[in-house]
């Protein structure tokens, strides 16, 4: 009798078992099996920009698996190592599709979940640069970024090994740089006193103006801090920072050297931006010095040191501006203005191996600044004993150019009151690409080279 209820109580014991571990598990399977593949994904659906909109299951497993093919066929990520370049074998990357999919359930827009084998990407790299060495490099860091571009199907980069070096060296100071003397304004010396170190952020771009935004940093005058946009430019010419947005003046500043100058005026929308593109991040220090600023870039070395090359400097002779006063006495001059040459200069940047072997030279910028022309006024009575048309003009220089009386008295005037408004400058913007700047007065106009006679502004 008790061997008869007992064996009736196993009976339902098992039988209800059965049942909710059967329930829970086959209810799952066919879940998935009749009712997620069938459910369709949101119209606003996309894995790595790919829409998958409207799709079910199966249907964006196969978009994707055809996106993935063409981009194994397609992409051209390379890896540079001291010079050398190499394709990254796109087998190296495993892509999760399904993992990638279900993401898309807690966000409308993923990227593609992509692994890689470290030992696999080392041995890689092994083979391809023979001077290879896998602990002066941060892997992890480096495998980091080529999933991301993976993940995002990018088909076109070229990615510095050494750009993820290991950090296992201490910071130093990479560069030095010192203006000119100059007036140290309230402005200058206090934003100094507040910033005396500069952050550069890794794999960002950094834009003076932002900063000074960021940090609640508001004067009227932030004008004034163009020498230390000067500095920051001359310090990026010796790194791998790429430049983005430069400006120069019109007539060249005294407080800084030919070649290395950077205007800054936000209010004239006239910023200074750059790029750095490695995985570590640097300092700019500042100080006062007497009547200098100086500036050091500071952290992690370069694989390579830059040098700067400034070539072909060109000058050109100012004009003499010819004008008649009746309050200047006969027989006498009054030089309101000096004439001062313009320049032309052009700025090159080396990248230098350890032996200090030039590697490469690029052209950097094309920096013009106009003659300044000089101003005569003479007696009025001058101009009314000459015979119309047969006054004789006035000698510019030693290019032996001249400018007519009628000359001075409308076009060129203008133009000599034109260059005094410090609100005209020249600016260019850099290719953050190439590393090079474009300026809008890069070079000089054909009247600015070689002026005409008697032609009006």
């Amino acid at each position: 009798m008790k061997k008869g209820l007992f064996g009736k109580l196993m009976t339902v014991l098992f039988l209800s078992t059965f049942f909710l571990y059967g329930f829970s598990h086959l209810g799952v399977f066919a879940y998935e099996t009749f009712f997620v593949k069938s459910l369709n994904l949101s119209k606003h659906a996309a894995v790595a920009s790919i829409n998958l909109g409207g799709a079910n299951k199966e249907e964006a497993m196969k978009i994707l698996d055809e996106k993935v093919e063409e981009w194994k066929l397609n992409q051209n990520l390379l890896l540079d190592f001291n010079g050398e370049s190499a394709k990254i074998d796109p087998s190296l990357f495993q892509f999760h599709l399904e993992e990638s999919i279900e993401k898309l359930v807690d966000d409308e827009s993923t990227s593609l979940i992509v692994t890689m084998d470290e030992n696999a990407f080392d041995a890689f790299l092994s083979n391809q640069f023979p001077n290879y060495r896998g602990e002066d490099i941060n892997l992890p860091s480096l495998i980091e970024y080529l999933l991301s571009l993976a993940g995002s199907l990018h088909k076109e980069e070229s990615v510095k090994i050494y750009d993820y070096a290991a950090s296992n060296e201490s910071p130093q100071v990479i560069f030095e740089a010192v203006s000119n003397e100059l007036e140290v304004t309230p402005t200058i010396k206090s934003f100094i006193d507040n910033y005396p170190s500069i952050p550069i952020a890794p794999n960002s771009q950094f834009s003076f103006s932002d900063f000074l935004e960021t940090e609640g940093f508001v004067v009227e005058s932030q004008a004034d801090l163009s020498p230390v946009a000067s500095l920051l430019y001359q310090i990026t010419l010796h790194s791998n920072f790429s430049i983005i947005e430069r400006n120069i003046s019109k007539l060249l500043p005294d407080y800084v050297t030919l070649g290395f100058e950077a205007k800054f005026n936000p209010m004239n929308n006239q910023d200074f931006v750059i790029t750095n593109p490695n995985s570590t991040g640097y300092e700019l220090k500042l100080a006062i010095q007497e009547n200098r600023i100086k500036a050091q870039l500071q952290g992690i070395p370069f694989p390579n040191s830059y040098n700067v090359r400034l070539s072909e400097k060109e000058t050109f002779p100012p004009r003499v501006i010819k004008q008649f006063s009746p309050f200047v006495e006969k027989g006498s001059v009054d030089i309101q203005q000096e004439g001062k040459d313009g320049v032309l200069i052009r700025v090159y940047k080396q990248k230098m191996s350890s032996s200090g072997e030039i590697l490469s030279e690029e052209l950097i910028n094309e920096d013009f600044y106009g003659p300044q022309h000089k101003i005569a006024v003479y007696p009025l009575q001058e101009l009314q004993e000459t015979p119309s048309g047969t006054f004789d003009n006035v000698p510019t220089g030693t290019n032996g150019e001249e400018a007519t009386n009628e000359e001075s008295d409308d076009g060129e005037k203008n133009e000599t009151s034109s260059m005094d408004d410090e609100d005209n400058e020249s600016s260019s913007t850099g290719k953050e690409s190439e590393g090079t700047a474009d300026q809008d007065s890069s070079s000089p106009s054909d009247d600015q080279v070689k002026p005409k006679k008697k032609e009006r502004k």
